[in-house]
C-alpha cells in the first residue's frame, strides 16, 4: 500500500514539475504582451458591462421575452410539468414557445438557479449568464483560432477585437445586439461562442480526423442554442469539405462530416422533430420588415463595408483598417488558415447581400423560404474577426516583433494604440447604456401610482390587461422617462400579467391580430377577454369602461367581458391550408361583425385545400359560465346551456390542448381568431382544458440523453476494439465447432 501511494505521489509531483516548466517556458515577453493585449479590452468590457448585472430593471428589447421564458420554465418545473414544452400565457394570447424555439440557453439559466439553491434570484442569474458570455468571448475566439492553426499573434489580436465591433444595430456580434439599450439577442450570445468552437472542431475533424465526438456534441449544443447559426455552420462545414478535397480524401471527409451531423441530429431530435411536425401552428408574420427577409442588397452592404460601418460604426475605422491589412496579408502570404478565413468572409458577405442580389441563386440554399438573410451578418463577423487577427499578425511581422523584446513591445503598443478609439467608443456606448438603465429604474421605482395599480390588479379576478399599443396612447405610458424606454405595455408583461399588447417575437397565430385591436368597441374587449385597462388620466375612453381606481397619473378601468370562455355560434366550417391564408381570414373576422354577434368560424387547419366544409351551427344566447378558473396552462369552467353549442376558450389554439367534459376526453378544434373550440352537449358540464406536452418530446429527449452517454463513454479506438472483439468471437465459434465435430 505504501509503495503504491509513493508511486501516485511521485507521478503527481512529476506532473506538477512539468506544468511549472510549461508555465515558465510559456511566460515570455512576447506572450505577456499578447496576453495584455487580450486582457485590456476584456477588463474594459467587464467594467462597462457591469450594470447589466447590478441594475435590475425591466428590459426594453427581446430580453423581455427571454426572461419571461426562463421564469415560465422555472415555474413549470416547480409545478411538475414538462420543462421542455409548456404554455407561455402572458403574450399573444399564449403560445408553447419552447416547442418552436431554441431553449438550451434558457434551461441552462433555470438549472444554474437550481444549483445555486435559489440564493440569487433567477432574473439576476439570467443577467449574470449574459454578462459572462459577453466578457469571456475573447477567450473562446483565442482558443478556437489556435485550434484552427492561426499563429498566436493572430489569435490574440482577433480575440482582443472580438468585443469591439460596432454596427448600427445590424444584429451582428457587436454589443448593440445584446445590451439593455440594444436588441436583446440572448441566444446569439451562446451562438457566438459555439460557432467559433464548432468551426474549430470541424476544422480539425475534416483536415485531421480528430475530435469527432467533441465536434458532434458541440454541433448538437449549437442546434439547441440557435438554429440559424447551426444552419450557418452547416454551410461553413460544406466550405470546409471542399477546401483541399481530392480523390484520396473525399470519401473520408464526407464520412466524418456525415457521422458528426448524424450524431448531432440524433442528440437534438427532441427539439427539431416536434417542431417540423407541428410547424404549421407557428405564425408567419406578414408585417416582417422586408430587409429582415431579403437583407439589404450588395450596394448598401458594400457601402457599409468600405465605409467601415460593418465593424466601426460611428467611430474611426480601426478594425476596418486591420481587416484590410489582413486581406492584403492573406493574399500575399497565403497561409492556409488565413486563406480559409478570407474565403469564408467572402462567402458570407455574398450571402448577406440577400435575395435581391442573389436572385435565383438564393433558391439553391436549403430551407431558403424561411431564412432571414439579414442575420447572415453573423457569418461575416465570424470570418472578419479571424481576418482582423491576421491583420494584427501582419503588423507584428512588419515591425519584426520577433527580433527583440523592444520590437515586441512596440508592435503590441501599435495594436493597442490602434484599438484605443474602439475601446473608448465601446465604453461610451456602455456608459450611456448604464445611464439609461439607471434612469429607467429610478423612474419605474418612483412611479408609486403604477405600483398601486399592479397591486390592485393582483387582487382582481384573472383577465387580460390592456395598456395601449405603440400606435396609440400606449406611447404616453412611458413612466416620464425622457428617452424611448420601457412602456407600461412592456412592463406589465415583466410583471407576469396576461396582456393584449404589441407582440415581441410574434410566434402565435394571434400575434399580428393585436395590431387591429379597436379599444373603442366593447366587442373587441370581450373577444380577447380584456377585463382591465390602464390608461393615462385625462384620456377620453368609451363609456362602457367602468372606473375602478383613479391615481394622479393613471386610471384603472374594468372592461366588459363574458370571461375566458364563452358560448358562440358558428357561421360555417372551413378548411384552410396555410398560415398565410389563415391570417387575412382571421383579420377579416376580427374587424367584422363576428365578435359583436358572437358568430365565429370553425377552421380545419392545416388542411390539404381551402374550401367551405359545412354551414351554420347555432349558438346559445342563454348560455352561462357559473365557474371559471384561469391558470398558466389550464382552464376550468362550469358551463350551462339548454341546447348543444360551441364553447370557445379565448387562448391560442394548438393541437396539444386536451379537453375533458365531465371527466371524458373530447375533441378540441380551432375557431376564429385561432382560439380553442369545444362542442358541448346540452346541460351543465364541468369543462377542463389543459395544455399537454407533445407526446414524442420526452421519449426523444431520453433517447438524446442515452445517445449522449454513448458518445461520451465511447473510446477513440472503439472501431479497432470492435474488430478485435469480432475476431475473438470468430475464434471462439471455430473452436466450438471443432470441439463439437470431434
Amino acid at each position: 500500500m505504501s509503495a503504491a501511494r509513493s508511486r501516485i505521489i511521485g507521478a503527481a509531483s512529476e506532473r506538477l514539475r512539468l506544468l511549472r516548466l510549461a508555465l515558465v517556458d510559456g511566460f515570455t515577453p512576447r506572450n505577456a504582451a499578447l496576453a495584455l493585449l487580450v486582457a485590456v479590452p476584456m477588463a474594459a468590457q467587464a467594467i462597462g458591462l457591469l450594470p447589466e448585472v447590478t441594475v435590475p430593471v425591466a428590459n426594453v428589447n427581446d430580453d423581455t421575452e427571454h426572461a419571461l421564458y426562463i421564469e415560465n420554465a422555472s415555474d413549470a418545473l416547480a409545478r411538475g410539468e414538462n420543462v421542455l414544452d409548456f404554455w407561455v400565457p402572458e403574450m399573444d394570447e399564449g403560445f408553447p414557445q419552447f416547442l418552436y424555439y431554441q431553449n438550451l440557453p434558457h434551461l441552462s439559466v433555470v438549472a444554474l438557479h437550481r444549483i445555486l439553491l435559489g440564493t440569487i434570484d433567477i432574473f439576476t442569474v439570467f443577467n449574470l449568464v449574459r454578462y459572462l458570455g459577453l466578457v469571456l468571448f475573447p477567450l473562446t475566439v483565442f482558443w478556437s483560432m489556435r485550434r484552427m492553426e492561426f499563429d498566436t499573434v493572430a489569435a490574440a489580436v482577433g480575440a482582443s477585437a472580438s468585443t469591439l465591433l460596432a454596427t448600427n444595430f445590424l444584429y451582428g456580434f457587436d454589443f448593440g445586439s445584446y445590451l439593455w439599450r440594444g436588441l436583446g439577442l440572448y441566444t446569439q450570445i451562446w451562438a457566438m461562442h459555439l460557432s467559433f468552437v464548432a468551426l474549430a472542431g470541424l476544422w480539425r475533424l475534416v483536415r485531421y480526423g480528430t475530435g469527432f465526438r467533441w465536434t458532434s456534441v458541440v454541433l448538437a449544443v449549437l442546434v439547441l442554442s440557435h438554429l440559424l447559426y447551426a444552419y450557418m455552420m452547416v454551410v461553413s462545414a460544406a466550405l470546409l469539405l471542399v477546401w483541399g478535397i481530392n480523390q484520396a480524401n473525399a470519401l473520408v471527409r464526407i464520412a466524418r462530416l456525415a457521422g458528426a451531423g448524424a450524431i448531432a441530429l440524433a442528440l437534438t431530435a427532441w427539439m427539431w422533430l416536434p417542431y417540423i411536425l407541428e410547424r404549421g401552428f407557428q405564425n408567419a408574420s406578414p408585417y416582417l420588415q422586408p430587409e429582415k427577409y431579403a437583407s439589404f442588397g450588395a450596394p448598401t452592404i458594400l457601402g457599409w463595408l468600405f465605409g467601415g460601418e460593418l465593424t466601426d460604426y460611428g467611430r474611426l475605422p480601426v478594425l476596418a483598417v486591420l481587416l484590410a491589412i489582413g486581406v492584403i496579408a492573406t493574399i500575399r502570404l497565403r497561409a492556409t488558415s488565413a486563406v480559409f478565413a478570407l474565403v469564408l468572409f467572402v462567402v458570407w458577405l455574398v450571402l448577406y447581400f440577400g435575395r435581391g442580389t442573389l436572385g435565383p441563386l438564393a433558391s439553391l440554399l436549403p430551407l431558403q423560404e424561411t431564412l432571414l438573410f439579414h442575420r447572415f451578418i453573423g457569418g461575416v463577423h465570424i470570418a472578419a474577426i479571424m481576418v482582423i487577427g491576421v491583420g494584427g499578425s501582419a503588423v507584428f511581422a512588419l515591425l519584426r516583433a520577433q527580433e527583440s523584446r523592444t520590437r515586441t513591445a512596440l508592435a503590441a503598443a501599435a495594436i493597442a494604440i490602434l484599438l484605443v478609439p474602439a475601446i473608448k467608443e465601446r465604453l461610451d456606448f456602455e456608459n450611456l447604456n448604464a445611464l439609461w438603465m439607471r434612469q429607467t429604474k429610478s423612474a419605474i421605482d418612483a412611479d408609486t401610482d403604477m405600483a398601486s395599480l399592479i397591486s390592485a390588479l393582483r387582487e382582481l379576478p384573472a383577465g387580460r390587461v390592456y395598456a395601449g399599443l405603440r400606435s396609440n396612447w400606449g406611447e404616453q405610458l412611458d413612466f416620464g422617462i425622457p428617452f424611448r424606454s420601457v412602456h407600461a405595455y412592456q412592463y406589465l408583461v415583466t410583471e407576469r400579467f396576461r396582456m393584449l399588447a404589441p407582440p415581441y417575437g410574434g410566434a402565435s397565430l394571434n400575434s399580428d391580430l393585436q395590431f387591429d385591436f379597436n379599444d373603442q368597441t366593447a366587442a373587441q374587449y370581450d373577444l380577447y377577454n380584456v377585463r382591465y385597462v390602464i390608461a393615462p388620466r385625462g384620456l377620453a375612453l368609451p363609456g362602457f369602461l367602468q372606473v375602478l381606481r383613479t391615481t394622479t397619473r393613471y386610471v384603472l378601468y374594468a372592461a366588459p367581458s363574458s370571461g375566458h370562455g364563452e358560448y358562440v355560434a358558428l357561421a360555417d366550417r372551413e378548411e384552410v391550408s396555410t398560415a398565410t391564408k389563415l391570417f387575412p381570414r382571421n383579420r377579416a373576422f376580427v374587424n367584422g361583425a363576428g365578435p359583436t354577434s358572437r358568430t365565429y368560424i370553425r377552421w380545419d387547419y392545416p388542411a390539404a385545400g381551402d374550401r367551405v366544409v359545412s354551414g351554420e351551427v347555432s349558438g346559445c344566447a342563454s348560455g352561462t359560465l357559473r365557474y371559471e378558473r384561469i391558470q398558466a396552462n389550464r382552464f376550468d369552467f362550469i358551463a350551462s346551456c339548454p341546447n348543444a353549442a360551441t364553447l370557445v376558450v379565448k387562448e391560442t389554439y394548438h393541437p396539444n390542448w386536451r379537453a375533458t367534459v365531465d371527466g371524458q376526453a373530447v375533441e378540441t378544434f380551432m375557431v376564429s381568431p385561432s382560439f380553442i373550440g369545444i362542442a358541448l352537449p346540452a346541460g351543465a358540464h364541468f369543462v377542463t382544458v389543459e395544455y399537454r406536452s407533445t407526446p414524442i418530446k420526452t421519449p426523444l429527449f431520453v433517447f438524446g440523453l442515452v445517445a449522449l452517454g454513448i458518445v461520451v463513454v465511447a473510446r477513440r479506438d472503439l472501431p479497432d476494439r470492435l474488430r478485435r472483439v469480432r475476431a475473438r468471437l470468430e475464434t471462439w465459434r471455430r473452436t466450438a465447432r471443432s470441439r463439437i465435430g470431434a
